[in-house]
C-alpha cells in the first residue's frame, strides 16, 4: 500500500511492508524537501559516496528497494527506509528543516497508532491530505484558496443533494461537517476528491468553474453508487461523535496505558 503524506506543503511517500507491519519513506523525497535540491537522486548518490568515505557508513545499507507509484502513474524500485533508518541518514544530511521534520516524523508514528485504533481516524487524515494536495494542485491551474474551499462546498452540495448537513448534524456552521462523517461518507469524499484531482490533471483543466464542475459530477456519482449499494441517501446516514473528541479519548487511553507500565 502507498500514501503520501504532506510536510510543509511537499509530498513525502511511503510504502506499508506488511511482513514487518511498519511504512517505508521514499528517500528522494526526504532529500528533495531537506535540500529544496533539483536534482534529488544526484544528491542521494553524493551523500551516500560521501559518508562511506567520512565515516565508513554505507547508507544504501540502511534502505530498502521498493516499488513506489511516480507522477506518471507507474510504479518504479527506490531506495525507501523505515522510520528508525530514515532518522539516521537525516544526520547526516545538513538542513535547517532537519529538525521540524523530525518532529513531525515521530508523530506520524504516533498517528500510526491511532489510526491502527480507529479507522475513522484514518479515513478523516486520509481526506485532508487529499483535499490539502488537491489545493496545490488547484492553485497551480488559477484557483485560489478561497476557490478550492467553494469547489469542496459545491461537492459536498451534489454529495447530499444540497441538503444543511449542519443543520442535520446540530452542529454550527463553524464547525467542519467532516468531523462529524461516518468512514464510509469520509471514504466516499475522498474518492471524489482523489477523481477530481485526478481528472483535472488528465484533462487539462484550468479556473474554479471548469473544476468545480468537474468535482460536482464525481461528487453526484459518489452519491448515486452509494443509495445504490446501501439503499440510503448520503444525507440520511447520521453523524458520529466529533472525531476531535475521539482523538482525545484515545491519547488518554495511551496515558493510562503508560503509566500503569511505569508505576510510580
Amino acid at each position: 500500500m502507498n500514501e503520501i503524506l504532506l510536510f510543509e506543503n511537499q509530498e513525502v511517500r511511503r510504502v506499508w511492508v506488511e511482513e514487518e507491519q511498519q511504512w517505508y519513506f521514499v528517500v528522494i523525497d526526504i532529500i528533495a524537501l531537506l535540500t529544496d535540491s533539483s536534482r534529488p537522486r544526484k544528491y542521494w548518490s553524493d551523500l551516500k559516496s560521501k559518508e562511506k568515505k567520512n565515516s565508513g557508513v554505507q547508507l544504501s545499507e540502511l534502505c530498502g528497494q521498493l516499488k513506489v507509484q511516480a507522477k506518471d502513474g507507474k510504479s518504479y524500485k527506490t531506495d525507501c527506509a523505515s522510520k528508525e533508518n530514515l532518522f539516521r541518514i537525516i544526520q547526516s544530511i545538513p538542513s535547517p528543516k532537519a529538525e521540524p521534520f523530525k518532529i513531525w516524523l515521530a508523530n506520524v508514528g504516533a498517528q500510526h497508532i491511532d489510526e491502527k485504533t480507529n479507522k475513522r481516524l484514518a479515513a478523516r487524515r486520509k481526506l485532508q491530505e487529499s483535499e490539502e494536495k488537491f489545493f496545490q494542485n488547484a492553485k497551480q491551474r488559477g484557483v485560489d484558496e478561497e476557490g478550492v474551499s467553494r469547489i469542496l462546498k459545491e461537492g459536498d452540495k451534489s454529495l447530499f443533494d444540497g441538503k444543511d448537513i449542519h443543520g442535520k448534524y446540530g452542529i454550527s456552521e463553524e464547525d467542519n461537517i467532516n468531523d462529524y462523517m461516518r468512514t464510509l461518507l469520509l471514504k466516499g469524499k475522498d474518492l471524489a476528491v482523489e477523481t477530481t484531482d485526478f481528472n483535472m490533471l488528465k484533462k487539462a483543466l484550468e479556473g474554479e468553474l471548469d473544476i468545480s464542475d468537474e468535482h460536482k459530477g464525481n461528487s453526484k456519482a459518489i452519491r448515486e453508487y452509494l443509495i445504490e449499494n446501501t439503499g440510503i441517501k448520503p444525507e440520511d446516514i447520521p453523524p458520529e461523535e466529533d472525531i476531535k473528541k475521539l482523538k482525545g479519548k484515545i491519547k488518554n487511553k495511551q496515558i493510562k496505558s503508560t503509566d500503569s507500565d511505569n508505576p510510580k
